[in-house]
């Protein structure tokens, strides 16, 4: 389906179709080498370009949310065998199946997208996007987003499914949230519980930062109320 990297030309198109079916994006239509497809078929050839654009990830996420019963689940899922990686689209649908308000019928329908799909081996989800080597790689794979995880895939980048509050997708395992507050001993040596609720987006309850503090080993708490801080023991 994808026939060569997608080039300046090749995004700003598929964010003009995208458009034109009532995505929050505007393009510009310009030449590429795809020819006329349904809104399904289009949506396969984006999640596919969305490797190489973070921004068109988001966009097609939102759709999703928005636009999901436009969608045919069965033409999808024909296009897998043409997809590079059908992958991309179960990451898609984890990231809407975590949302506290997911009605049944929405489900069946992401559910339905993910069978039968397998993780793929281990490899990071956005292709050319950090430095080799690089601290941002390093985030990556240490604390990815749980919905890129569990599909084999490494990412830090939470999709915006409403751009007005910014409202954000995506939570962190155990793993990733420790290697975070680990992160964060390293630069600070001292921080607050905000500092670390900040970290994760606000993605966790403070419960949940505190029993994720605690874990840690030679952790501790100095002072009370504003002032507290914690650090770990010499």
């Amino acid at each position: 389906m994808l026939k060569a990297t997608p080039s300046d030309d090749h995004l700003a198109r598929m964010y003009y179709e995208l458009a034109a079916h009532g995505a929050a994006c505007t393009g510009d239509k310009r030449p590429w080498p795809y020819g006329e497809m349904s809104l399904s078929e289009l949506f396969c050839l984006g999640a596919d370009m969305s490797r190489y654009d973070p921004r068109l990830f988001d966009v097609l996420v939102a759709f999703m949310d928005r636009h999901w019963h436009s969608l045919d689940p069965l033409m999808i899922r024909s296009c897998y065998g043409r997809m590079q990686t059908p992958q991309t689209i179960a990451v898609m649908a984890e990231f809407l199946l975590g949302q506290q308000e997911c009605p049944d019928e929405k489900r069946y329908f992401l559910e339905f997208l993910q069978r039968g799909l397998r993780s793929v081996p281990i490899q990071l989800f956005y292709h050319y996007l950090y430095r080799p080597g690089g601290n941002l790689m390093l985030r990556a794979v240490e604390a990815p987003l749980r919905e890129y995880k569990i599909w084999g895939f490494l990412a830090r980048e939470a999709p915006v499914l409403d751009e007005a509050g910014r409202r954000t997708a995506g939570s962190r395992d155990a793993a990733s949230r420790r290697n975070i507050l680990l992160h964060l001993f390293e630069d600070r040596g001292r921080i607050r519980l905000i500092d670390y609720l900040e970290a994760l987006d606000f993605g966790i309850s403070r419960q949940q930062a505190l029993l994720d503090m605690r874990s840690l080993k030679g952790v501790r708490l100095v002072g009370r109320g504003p002032g507290a801080r914690w650090e770990r023991a010499a």
